[in-house]
């Protein structure tokens, strides 16, 4: 098992604790975690600063996510140039994958059955295909999330997978949290997408209530809060347990953005999944 966290889950640490970014990274390294999750935009505004940081503490960057809106363009060139410049910060960056946010609806695009929600997806599907032949070469791999939001037609298992099923070369990023969003069952998620899951995100969730936090609130408007990865509502030992089973023992990704406390989250959140591993492979 290989452990990653959110380079934005380090800044959040660094500014709630007084501590350097330097020092919340060498602690984060002591928890177990190798690798880090970096976002694309940060990496092209701070990459002088953030390339020798890593070399420094030893974390490496497992992938980079961008968010495009690609349901709007229909410039080829334009669209090339995104992606090759989103794929060479990759590189630069020593990321083997990257996570493909390629955009969101309008209000007056959401409906399925309209012309304007159909253009838009295929747009956006046109865009994801190109990336996955352009990263082909460069060996990464690109990938998709059921992302948590309202405006993205990919945020249910069948709309990620209209994505998925329809382009070979795409890996599901399968992201434990986001399925609760959608009102979905994550058990029944996980049995539809397993064939096509490249990667893994260990989000879980809680509704109990965590004062001064933001909360990410459901399609029908219940308030979820962030808590370390095997103490919320998420089946997580069962789904992390059939991962290790049936052969994942590649990359699980620490995911609690509004956390309040970040290093201890993190802290939390790596011990239960190293502990979790042990318990089911031994060693």
């Amino acid at each position: 098992m290989k452990l990653s966290v959110f380079y934005e889950h380090i800044r959040d640490a660094a500014g709630q604790s007084g501590l350097s970014l330097e020092e919340v990274c060498t602690l984060v390294k002591g928890f177990g975690i190798d690798a880090l999750e970096m976002d694309a935009n940060r990496f092209k505004a701070e990459e002088a600063s953030i390339l020798p940081l890593l070399e420094k503490t030893g974390l490496t960057v497992s992938c980079m996510y961008g968010f495009f809106d690609f349901g709007h363009i229909s410039s080829s060139e334009v669209k090339k140039e995104q992606i090759t410049a989103f794929l060479s910060m990759a590189s630069r960056a020593g990321a083997s994958r990257v996570l493909v946010i390629p955009g969101f609806l309008g209000e007056h695009e959401q409906d399925p059955a309209s012309g304007e929600y159909q253009q838009s997806v295929r747009l956006m599907k046109d865009a994801v295909a190109a990336m996955c032949a352009y990263a082909k070469p460069l060996e990464i791999m690109v990938g998709m999330e059921d992302f948590d939001d309202a405006r993205a037609p990919f945020a249910t298992t069948a709309q990620l997978l209209s994505f998925i099923e329809e382009i070979p070369e795409l890996s599901c990023f399968f992201d434990t949290g986001n399925f609760l969003y959608s009102g979905e069952d994550v058990l029944e998620a996980y049995a539809r997408c397993r064939p096509h899951i490249g990667y893994v995100h260990c989000k879980d969730r809680t509704f109990e209530i965590h004062v001064g936090e933001e909360p990410k609130l459901t399609v029908d408007g219940r308030a979820m809060y962030a808590i370390p990865a095997g103490s919320g509502c998420i089946p997580m030992r069962e789904l992390v347990t059939e991962l290790l089973n049936s052969g994942y023992d590649d990359t699980f990704v620490i995911e609690h953005f509004g956390a309040q406390d970040q290093l201890a989250f993190m802290k939390q959140s790596a011990e239960w999944l190293l502990g979790l591993r042990k318990e089911v492979l031994g060693g």
